[in-house]
C-alpha cells in the first residue's frame, strides 16, 4: 500500500478523535439513524474540505522547501495554541 496513503489515514484518524467534525458526525448519526448515509456524507464532506488543502500544500512545496513549510506550519500551530491558552486564562 502507498506510504502517503497510510500516513494520511493514520494522521487524520488520530487528529479527528474528539474533533468538532466527529462530534457533528455523532449528532447526525443520532438524528438520522442511517449509519451508511451519514458515514458516506461526512466522508465526502471531509474530502471536499480537504482537497483544496492538499492541492495548496503541493503547490507550496514546489515553490518553498519542505523544511520551511514544516517550520512555518509549526509556528502557526504554536501561535494558535498560545492564543487559545491566553483566551482560556483571559489574558487576551
Amino acid at each position: 500500500m502507498n506510504e502517503a496513503f497510510l500516513a494520511s489515514v493514520a494522521v487524520v484518524a488520530l487528529a479527528e478523535i474528539g474533533d468538532k467534525t466527529q462530534v457533528a458526525t455523532i449528532a447526525l448519526g443520532a438524528q438520522y439513524h442511517a449509519v451508511v448515509a451519514v458515514a458516506l456524507g461526512t466522508t465526502l464532506g471531509m474530502m471536499i474540505a480537504n482537497t483544496p488543502a492538499v492541492i495548496l500544500g503541493e503547490a507550496i512545496v514546489q515553490r518553498v522547501s519542505l523544511k520551511v513549510t514544516r517550520i512555518t506550519a509549526a509556528v502557526i500551530f504554536l501561535v494558535l495554541g498560545l492564543l487559545q491558552l491566553a483566551r482560556v486564562f483571559e489574558l487576551v
